[in-house]
């Protein structure tokens, strides 16, 4: 059974997925390098571009308004220096025109660059990009000049960007670079993904080889990451109950199979020998008899295999009431008076109590322990009951002065067809349930169980149950 539904997503494993998201999020931060450097460097050749003419502007400027200034020294800065760089990238054109557009000065050529007359609003410096009617790109630089006698007038200059137009326009090499990039991301994720799930792998493997016959088996959380730690400290755990159970069941599965084949055993030796001869009509009904007898041995047998089962059962609701745990104690024990009559044993109960729970399953429980205190209680014994309450738990103490419990045989005492000795249990007719049934009851009500005990001594039980809110003591 799937714990979870499983959509499409879950279907990709996740090295495609790890793969996928890497190699989305290396090309996209690639992408947005590549976008800001193209940008930055557009920006930076634009400015140097801007810096260059505004030098030049700069430079007019104040050879046509310094009173010393030749005419030479102006012809220099229109004609002379912007012919020098003809063939260079950085080619430029200067024109110098009064307040009445007409032109002053102006370097060889730039009539073919049709360079607009400025309009009367433009009396501050301004930039313009220029398109000529040779398909030429020019980055306009357009101020406002005094001449040496405080006429008016303006100063252009052009400078060619036809190039860098050229350049920043073609950008299939930023398209190869990003294509690559893409790529390179994905094998690069692919390559990453596989090394960073290499511990994965090594868990897989390692789960695969857990089988029945090495449930003993653990992982080590140090041997791999961090991520991964909890991980297998939870499939240990998960081991560890798995191992317990298995070996629980399979003892059960041994014990059960012994306990059934003794009474079996027991009637076909006793049928094959009746059967051997002839046998009058008593000996016949002895056998009967006996049979009879291990018949209900196993059916008081299936019958608790089955309570067990079904105490196990998580989703088991049942039903409960308000008990008077001192009337119950007291029915059971009126019940066992002429048994403990025989070994002259007294019983006692004291203290009152009321609590929530199931009657029939609470009279189980405690016909189960008190059976158990009278046959392992020598002659002129005692047994006590103690009953005592607050206002969020019931105890019950149950006391004997019988042969006790070896410390070694405790952990194991609530285990099912455990017996501390096995041939004194089958002479007393124990099959090894009541205390596991007894066990299994506690924890339907959520209770705890105790058991201290020496032997030779005598054997002390403590059970706590929980109370319901608004019980009365």
């Amino acid at each position: 059974m799937y714990l979870n539904n499983v959509n499409f997503l879950n279907k990709v494993s996740i090295r495609t997925r790890f793969t996928l998201l890497y190699s989305i999020a290396a090309f996209s931060l690639l992408a947005l390098i590549t976008i800001f450097l193209y940008w930055e460097s557009v920006n930076i050749l634009y400015k140097t571009d801007y810096q260059f003419l505004s030098d030049q502007v700069d430079a007019i400027e104040y050879a046509l308004e310094n009173k010393q200034i030749h005419l030479a020294d102006l012809k220099q800065q229109v004609i002379d220096e912007p012919m020098d760089t003809e063939g260079s990238i950085y080619k430029y054109y200067v024109r110098i025109l009064d307040d009445k557009n007409k032109i002053v000065m102006e370097t060889p050529g730039i009539h073919s660059i049709n360079l607009f007359n400025p309009g009367p609003k433009t009396r501050r410096k301004q930039t313009y990009r220029w398109h000529s009617s040779t398909d030429a790109n020019y980055l306009v630089i357009q101020s406002p000049i005094s001449f040496i006698d405080n006429q008016g007038g303006w100063v252009q200059v052009a400078l060619n960007i036809s190039w860098q137009h050229t350049v920043m326009s073609d950008r299939k090499y930023f398209t190869i670079a990003l294509i690559i990039s893409a790529f390179a991301s994905l094998l690069l994720g692919f390559y990453i993904t596989k090394r960073g799930m290499k511990s994965l792998y090594f868990l897989t493997h390692c789960v695969k080889n857990i089988t029945v016959t090495s449930l003993h088996q653990r992982i080590d959380p140090d041997t791999l990451p961090k991520e991964l730690t909890e991980l297998v400290s939870a499939f240990n755990q998960m081991l560890d109950r798995i191992e317990s159970s298995f070996v629980r069941l399979k003892q059960f599965s041994s014990d059960l199979a012994h306990e059934l084949r003794m009474p079996i055993n027991n009637m076909m030796g006793e049928t094959e020998i009746i059967l051997s001869r002839n046998h009058c009509a008593a000996e016949y009904q002895q056998v009967m008899l006996s049979n009879l007898e291990e018949y209900q041995r196993v059916s008081h047998m299936i019958e608790n295999i089955l309570f067990l089962s079904r105490a196990e059962n998580p989703q088991l609701d049942i039903e409960k009431t308000q008990l008077n745990v001192h009337e119950e104690i007291a029915c059971i024990c009126e019940y066992y008076e002429a048994m403990a009559e025989e070994k002259n044993i007294s019983i006692t109960h004291t203290g009152k109590a009321i609590l929530h729970g199931n009657s029939v399953m609470f009279r189980r429980m405690i016909n189960n322990l008190l059976s158990n205190a009278i046959k392992y209680t020598g002659i002129n014994g005692w047994i006590k009951f103690a009953i005592q309450s607050d206002t969020t738990h019931v105890c019950i103490q149950l006391s004997d002065n019988g042969i006790g419990i070896a410390k070694e045989h405790l952990p194991r005492i609530f285990d099912r067809f455990y017996r501390v000795d096995s041939a004194r249990s089958q002479q007393s007719g124990g099959i090894g349930l009541g205390l596991a049934i007894v066990k299994s009851i506690i924890d339907l009500h959520h209770g705890s169980i105790t058991i201290n005990s020496e032997p030779d001594t005598g054997t002390h039980i403590f059970i706590i149950f929980p109370r319901t809110k608004g019980t009365l003591s």
